[in-house]
């Protein structure tokens, strides 16, 4: 790799760039301050305590507040996000969702587990749900679809929807590595009848896990507080909907955490997308083909991404990236297990997954050619010039 780092000697970096855990890396005496004054309450569980503070209903007001919606409800995965939506549309047995193949087994995983079978529709270069493949895959099963907004960047959500409309379908956002995104000035995640998010460590703010979900809908929300609480229609009977449940509740702790977290999202997402611009204008001369995106504004800015020609030089390009110190990868690699990949997601949903060749090799081909950077919050200016120095190096001498 001496070699490839190349033909060039000495590394355009000596050292890694920064770690890419959004709104973990701005966790400060803020976050510290939230969480110890729940303890001190010694009220950790949303409804009651000695002294309960209610961080989780001030988070959810908040967050819906944010998200410009009527309704916001915590809970702790962005997987049992999922899972309280589809149970709030009504998804069950019988039923079929529609998923692209390119997405956290999470997604088709939930349809699955409330007894549905999970349809993988294509992607298209933008690495998203493909609008005319998803009309392709609609029968008369169909109940619902899951736009993914993966790596940061919006669906077409404007298709889809009129999709939707026209086939009568239920649109489920899962924004999970979008949070705080946009499509045409609209909020991701408030756009179709149900949103929902994540929380864990790798997203644009996090309390390590935890999740929630928005809606305009007050029917779609009372099923959802009802599927997220085994008691909930005890708690609140004649309003929550005699739904059996599960207890997915976000706690205390989660809620104080997101406070804060919520403060600083629009400023974590503004240095992304202010990074990714001056990448993209550095390389701009280069030729090489970046990722389509559905709204370039409303992009959160995670990632940088460019096409090579061929999965052989994807590779070869991030692994003289990785020379020169700048943390690349190709999205789909055969030798490379990542559950983000449909291929991934037969050991475990093979029996219960509906899908076709052609979508499947669609999708590899694209994510095999796909060269990827992160973008984090905390890259300098001298970082980033050196992201364009190395970019422009590898491929001057290897394409």
């Amino acid at each position: 790799m001496d070699e490839l780092a190349l033909r060039g000697g000495k590394p355009v970096r000596d050292k890694p760039l920064p770690p890419m855990y959004p709104g973990a890396m701005f966790i400060d005496e803020d976050e510290e301050e939230s969480v110890l004054e729940v303890l001190r309450s010694k009220s950790l569980f949303r409804y009651y305590g000695p002294n309960l503070l209610g961080k989780v209903d001030e988070f959810e007001r908040r967050f819906a507040e944010y998200m410009n919606v009527r309704y916001s409800l915590g809970v702790t995965s962005g997987t049992a996000a999922l899972y309280v939506a589809l149970r709030a549309i009504g998804v069950g047995p019988g039923d079929e969702v529609i998923v692209p193949a390119y997405t956290w087994i999470s997604t088709p995983a939930v349809v699955a587990a409330v007894g549905a079978t999970p349809v993988v529709a294509g992607i298209d270069d933008s690495l998203l749900l493909d609008p005319e493949d998803l009309e392709e895959k609609i029968t008369d099963k169909t109940k619902a679809v899951i736009p993914v907004h993966m790596r940061g960047s919006p669906c077409d959500m404007e298709n889809i929807m009129r999709i939707a409309e026209e086939y009568g379908l239920k649109v489920v956002e899962d924004t999970a590595q979008a949070c705080g995104g946009t499509y045409k000035e609209r909020k991701l995640g408030s756009i179709g009848d149900i949103g929902a998010f994540s929380f864990q460590l790798n997203k644009i703010i996090t309390s390590g896990e935890g999740g929630a979900i928005i809606t305009n809908d007050e029917e779609i929300y009372k099923r959802a507080v009802a599927a997220h609480d085994v008691a909930a229609y005890y708690r609140r009977p004649g309003y929550i909907p005699p739904l059996l449940g599960l207890n997915f509740r976000m706690n205390e702790i989660t809620a104080a955490i997101l406070l804060e977290q919520l403060k600083k999202i629009d400023r974590i997402i503004s240095i992304m997308r202010k990074r990714k611009r001056e990448i993209i204008a550095g390389i701009a001369d280069l030729g090489l083909e970046l990722k389509k995106e559905n709204d370039p504004e409303g992009d959160a800015g995670v990632c940088v991404i460019f096409y090579l020609p061929n999965a052989e030089k994807a590779r070869l390009v991030a692994k003289a990236l990785n020379a020169e110190n700048i943390n690349a990868h190709v999205l789909y690699r055969p030798d490379a297990i990542d559950g983000h990949i449909c291929r991934y997601w037969l050991p475990l949903l093979d029996k219960k997954l509906k899908y076709d060749r052609k979508t499947f090799e669609r999708a590899l081909d694209l994510l095999g050619r796909a060269v990827h950077i992160d973008v984090s919050p905390l890259l300098t200016e001298e970082d980033v010039e050196t992201i364009i120095k190395g970019i422009r190096k590898v491929t001057k001498a290897l394409l």
